[in-house]
């Protein structure tokens, strides 16, 4: 069997892994919290950051990486590649971090004014709280998701494959260990939980990123990866990756500003 073949049959091995783990998940979550008003504040408190993340880190950007990182793998060097990456990362990194601030500071009239202005005081203050705990996990993956379009430009799939089935485990833990009030049971089984409720959830979101991004680390010392400060903006490289990025952000966020509605 080809490395081709074979990378292709354990990428679809774990696709089917996580659907499994993502199925698993969502019914766990509404065994735990049934029709509370818990997984309405989740969803909304999640919107931007989401958002975020699917703009910056682990979507747009991503794409409009690879085939840069792959043109400088062929034609420069895994060590330019590399240093053209190390400036990416650092501005998905810079960006995300100002914007989640940002997001951090006005989370109040974000969530009253504009995502959820009918939920009632006590649900406005829980998803304000839960939204500047989820950008934390957005934080992380905006080194994550960049890191997954690196090793796959390097042709290196499997680690990548497994990062998203690691995410779930994370926040399978968190529904299973954080969440639930101790001695609380899922059919036959006790659940060991902590009583943390929603914010259990939402500890296993920022626990299962950790996974995502450190499963994929290993790869980064095999492909001999070097971190350099800076941001290159000056460089065709980091133009080159911008140029493409703007159409996909446009793309991408009206695909999921119309597909939420």
């Amino acid at each position: 069997m080809s490395h081709v073949s074979r990378s292709s049959l354990i990428i679809a091995f774990f696709f089917g892994i996580d659907k499994i783990f993502a199925f698993a998940r969502q019914i766990i979550q509404a065994r735990i919290f049934g029709l509370s008003y818990d997984i309405d504040v989740f969803n909304a408190a999640n919107n931007i950051p989401d958002l975020l993340s699917a703009l910056i880190s682990g979507g747009a950007l991503g794409v409009a990486l690879i085939p840069v990182i792959s043109e400088y793998l062929q034609s420069k060097g895994r060590e330019d590649a590399w240093e053209l990456f190390s400036w990416i990362l650092n501005l998905a990194f810079v960006s995300t971090g100002v914007l989640a601030v940002f997001i951090a500071i006005f989370a109040e009239p974000l969530i009253g004014q504009i995502i959820a202005p009918g939920f009632p005081e006590a649900q406005k203050t829980l998803a304000v709280e839960l939204m500047r705990l989820d950008l934390a996990a957005i934080i992380v993956f905006s080194i994550s998701g960049l890191v997954m379009a690196g090793l796959q430009a390097n042709q290196h799939f499997i680690l990548p494959a497994m990062a998203p089935v690691l995410y779930n485990v994370g926040q399978l833990a968190g529904l299973l260990l954080l969440a639930p009030e101790p001695g609380s049971s899922l059919g036959p089984v006790t659940l060991p939980g902590q009583g943390w409720g929603i914010h259990g959830l939402v500890y296993g979101v920022i626990f299962g990123s950790v996974l995502h991004l450190g499963i994929q680390i290993p790869a980064l010392f095999k492909y001999k990866f070097k971190w350099i400060f800076g941001f290159g903006l000056n460089t065709p490289g980091v133009r080159q990756v911008l140029k493409l990025l703007i159409p996909r952000v446009a793309t991408m966020f009206l695909f999921r500003c119309f597909y939420r509605t």
